[in-house]
C-alpha cells in the first residue's frame, strides 16, 4: 500500500478527500528500477500511469536517426503514462531512470475508476495535458527553435530601443551565433537607421499580396555590428495598408527560421504587442526613471499579463534612470527594488538622444556602465535555470569529510565546462544532515543534457561513498536521487 500522505502532495491527487486517497492507496503498488532501467517503452500498448516517488526520469522518442530526442526529465511528484491509457493507443515515448528510481504504478482499469470518481483527478489530468500539448512536451518530437526575448517599456522615452540594440548584441557575443533584432513595426525604420542600414523594402507589399513572406532571407540584412535585421518598408511611415494579421504572420515565419530573436516591441498594449508578449521566453520591461509612479506601471504591466496569460518569471523590470537629479525621479520603494531586477545608471553622454545612431552601440565599449548592464541582463535571461546538487559533507568522519571536499571542487571544475556561475553554497541541513550545494545555471534548451551530466556525476558520487540517495535541485525544487 502506498502511503496516502505522499498522494496527497501530488497534484493529481490533491483534491481527493482521505477516503478516495486510501482507496487509490489500495490499488497503487510502488515498483523500483535500477538505473538506466525502462521503465516504459515507445510503441508499447499501455497498461499503467507512473508517478515518480524518487529518482530522475528522462522521457524520449526516436529521433528518426537511430537516437534519441529527449524531450523532458521528471522528478519527484510528476506522473507520466496517463495519456496513452487516454488515447488506448502505443505509447508516444519512452521512460528510463537515470538513477536509482521508485515510481508508483496505477494499472488501466484503476485509472480509468478513478476518472469516472473523483472529477478532482480528471480536472487535473485535462490541465496537465493541456500544458504539455501547448510546450509540445511529451507526446509529441517537436523541438522549440526558437528563443525570443522582447524589450518593452510604458513610452518611447525609456531607452528600450537603445537597450534592445545592446542586448542583442551582448547576446551575440555570448552565443558565438546570429541575433536578429527587429521592430515589427514594418513602417518604422528607427531600428535600421540605428544599425547604420540606408537600403529600403517591399516587405509590407509582399505580406498583402500573399500574406507570407516566402523567403525571408532577402528581407534580412547583416549590420556593421554583426546584427541582423529585417528591410523596414520604403516610405513605410505613410503605409497604412499593414494589418494586425500580416504582422502574426511576420513574426511567426521569423521564429521558423531564426534561432535567438529580439524584437524591440511597441510601447501599445495592442493585440501586436499581445501576441509577440505570448510566445516570447523573456518580456523586458523598461520604465524611465523619470515616470510619476515606477510603481504604478509595474503594477498596470502585471495585471496586462495576467490577462494575456503569460507567466510572471518571464518579466523582467527595469529602470533606466535619465537624470543625475533625484528630486526629478520617481521614488523607488523598498517592495519596487524587490521587483527590478536591475537599474540603468544615469549616462550624460546619453542624455537627450531619445534616437541614438550607431556610435551608441555601446557594446563595442566593454568598460560602460550600459555594455555591463546589457552583459548581466544576457547572462540572467538566456541561462535562467538554476541546477544543484546536494553533497554531504561527512563531518564526523574525518577521512570522508576531506575526500567529499575535493568531490566538490572537482564537480566545480567539471560543471563549470558547460554551466554558468558554478558556486558552492552552505552547508545546509537536510534529513539531518549537512550537505555543500553545487549550483549552476543553464539555458532551457540545454537544460535536459546539463541534468544527465548532473546525474552522472551522482551517480559517480554515490557509487564512491556508498550512499543510497543525493538532492538533485531544478529551479529550487529539489527532489531525491
Amino acid at each position: 500500500m502506498v502511503q496516502t500522505d505522499f498522494l496527497k502532495a501530488v497534484s493529481l491527487f490533491s483534491e481527493l478527500s482521505d477516503e478516495e486517497l486510501r482507496n487509490v492507496s489500495k490499488q497503487a503498488e510502488v515498483v523500483n528500477f535500477v538505473r538506466d532501467a525502462f521503465i516504459c517503452k515507445e510503441g508499447q500498448q499501455a497498461d499503467s500511469m507512473f508517478i515518480i516517488k524518487s529518482g530522475i526520469v528522462q522521457i524520449f522518442c526516436d529521433d528518426g536517426k537511430g537516437g534519441r530526442k529527449v524531450l523532458t526529465h521528471l522528478k519527484l511528484g510528476e506522473y507520466f503514462g496517463e495519456m496513452a491509457l487516454l488515447t488506448e493507443e502505443p505509447r508516444t515515448a519512452s521512460a528510463v531512470a537515470l538513477a536509482e528510481t521508485e515510481v508508483i504504478r496505477i494499472n488501466k482499469d484503476s485509472f480509468h475508476t478513478l476518472l469516472k470518481t473523483s472529477p478532482g483527478v480528471s480536472l487535473s489530468i485535462i490541465r496537465t495535458l493541456c500544458n504539455r500539448l501547448s510546450k509540445t512536451n511529451i507526446g509529441s518530437a517537436q523541438t522549440k527553435m526558437h528563443n525570443v526575448y522582447a524589450i518593452l517599456g510604458p513610452d518611447t522615452s525609456s531607452g528600450k530601443s537603445l537597450f534592445a540594440r545592446n542586448l542583442a548584441m551582448a547576446m551575440q557575443k555570448e552565443l558565438g551565433c546570429d541575433v536578429l533584432l527587429y521592430d515589427p513595426n514594418l513602417r518604422d525604420d528607427r531600428v535600421a537607421r540605428s544599425l547604420g542600414v540606408e537600403k529600403r523594402s517591399r516587405i509590407i507589399d509582399e505580406l498583402i499580396d500573399r500574406e507570407k513572406i516566402t523567403d525571408l532571407k532577402k528581407f534580412v540584412v547583416k549590420t556593421d555590428c554583426g546584427l541582423l535585421t529585417l528591410l523596414p518598408q520604403e516610405n513605410g511611415l505613410t503605409d497604412v495598408r499593414l494589418k494586425e494579421f500580416h504582422t502574426f504572420s511576420l513574426m511567426q515565419t521569423v521564429m521558423e527560421h531564426y534561432e535567438y530573436v529580439v524584437v524591440d516591441s511597441s510601447s501599445m498594449f495592442t493585440k501586436v504587442t499581445k501576441e509577440i508578449v505570448q510566445n516570447c521566453d523573456k518580456i523586458i520591461y523598461l520604465i524611465s526613471s523619470k515616470n510619476v509612479s515606477i510603481t504604478g506601471l509595474m503594477d498596470h504591466f502585471d495585471e496586462t499579463r495576467r490577462g494575456w496569460k503569460v507567466a510572471p518569471e518571464k518579466i523582467v523590470f527595469g529602470v533606466n534612470h535619465m537624470t543625475d537629479d533625484p528630486t526629478q525621479e520617481s521614488l523607488i520603494t523598498e517592495k519596487d527594488h524587490e521587483r527590478i531586477s536591475f537599474e540603468i545608471p544615469f549616462c550624460k553622454e546619453l542624455k537627450g538622444k531619445r534616437d541614438p545612431e550607431t556610435q551608441l552601440l555601446v557594446q563595442t565599449a566593454p568598460d560602460h556602465p550600459l555594455s555591463k548592464v546589457c552583459r548581466k541582463q544576457t547572462m540572467k535571461v538566456l541561462f535562467d535555470q538554476t541546477i544543484g546538487l546536494f553533497m554531504p559533507t561527512f563531518d564526523d568522519e574525518p577521512a570522508r569529510a576531506e575526500l567529499a571536499r575535493r568531490w566538490v571542487e572537482s564537480g566545480v571544475t567539471e560543471f563549470s565546462q558547460t554551466l554558468k556561475n558554478v558556486e558552492v553554497q552552505g552547508p545546509v541541513t537536510r534529513h539531518g544532515g549537512l550537505y555543500h550545494i553545487l549550483t549552476g545555471h543553464t539555458s532551457k534548451w540545454s537544460l535536459n543534457d546539463q541534468v544527465v551530466k548532473i546525474v552522472d556525476f551522482s551517480n559517480r558520487f554515490k557509487k564512491e561513498f556508498n550512499v543510497g540517495s543525493l538532492i538533485l535541485s531544478l529551479n529550487n525544487q529539489e527532489s531525491i536521487i
